[in-house]
């Protein structure tokens, strides 16, 4: 599929409606499409907002007044046409308003973004890493102390990454856990919430519950996105799509004597 029929399809994959092969064949081209990846999210993190503001009540006649007023229009005699223009004014100014606040800095609460820029502080030593070990035991001991959460051992080193270190911080006003290291001597982090934490990112609960683990890319980045017993995990780096979900696959994989 090329993007201006993967993006004709928009509906349907993020309703979850339409057959499986046509969910298949969107899936394979955001994997390897950045800019149509980047469109969907965006077209999703719209709709989330316009659903929120149309849950948050009915608007007012006063809103209607000055949705009106604003727009230089008259109310018109009759109130059967009153209530119609009302009705598509004030959806209209909802689709305005919101789309405004979907660019402003407050839609910046995206995990894939926030995941990525930490990453690449880490990776480029703008932030230090506050606990270095290339223990597995040691680093979960180390985060288990730190964090609420469950957290788990680290992927064991034949699922291909290398722990170096870990910490912790918070991702979007969560808190959040990460593990430092290497796959193919490729940096990556991998960066541990609460599975309840993903409430503050609907793009991506959207996406993991349609597809767990969830690929995609941020800038320079490959994502998998997984939910892992009572975690949300995301590795991040410029590994495969393929290694990263590996070894988020190998996650906790170790046994749990806690």
């Amino acid at each position: 599929m090329n993007c201006n029929e993967v993006r004709q399809h928009w509906d349907l994959y993020h309703d979850s409606e339409g057959d499986p092969a046509l969910h298949f064949h969107i899936n394979e081209h955001l994997a390897s499409c950045p800019d149509c990846a980047e469109w969907f999210a965006q077209q999703s993190r719209l709709d989330h907002l316009l659903a929120d503001k149309l849950k948050s009540g009915p608007p007012t006649p006063e809103l209607w007044d000055r949705v009106v007023s604003g727009a230089g229009l008259k109310q018109p005699v009759s109130s059967r046409r009153w209530l119609l223009l009302a009705g598509v004014a004030a959806s209209a100014a909802a689709v305005f308003l919101f789309w405004g606040k979907f660019f402003s800095p407050q839609s910046g609460e995206d995990l894939g973004q926030l995941s990525a820029q930490w990453h690449e502080r880490l990776a480029r030593g703008k932030e230090a890493v506050q606990f270095h070990s290339e223990s597995d035991l040691a680093v979960e001991a180390y985060l288990r102390k730190r964090v609420s959460f469950p957290v788990r051992c680290p992927p064991r080193k034949d699922a291909g990454f290398a722990v170096r270190g870990a910490g912790t911080g918070e991702l979007g006003g969560q808190p959040a856990a990460y593990l430092a290291g290497t796959v193919d001597s490729t940096p990556v982090s991998i960066f541990i919430l609460h599975k309840e934490s993903l409430d503050r990112f609907p793009d991506q609960l959207h996406a993991v519950r349609h597809e767990n683990p969830h690929r995609y890319r941020e800038g320079e980045y490959q994502m998998v996105l997984r939910v892992i017993d009572r975690n949300a995990v995301i590795a991040v780096g410029r590994a495969p799509a393929d290694s990263l979900e590996k070894v988020l696959s190998a996650y906790a994989s170790y046994p749990d004597h806690h």
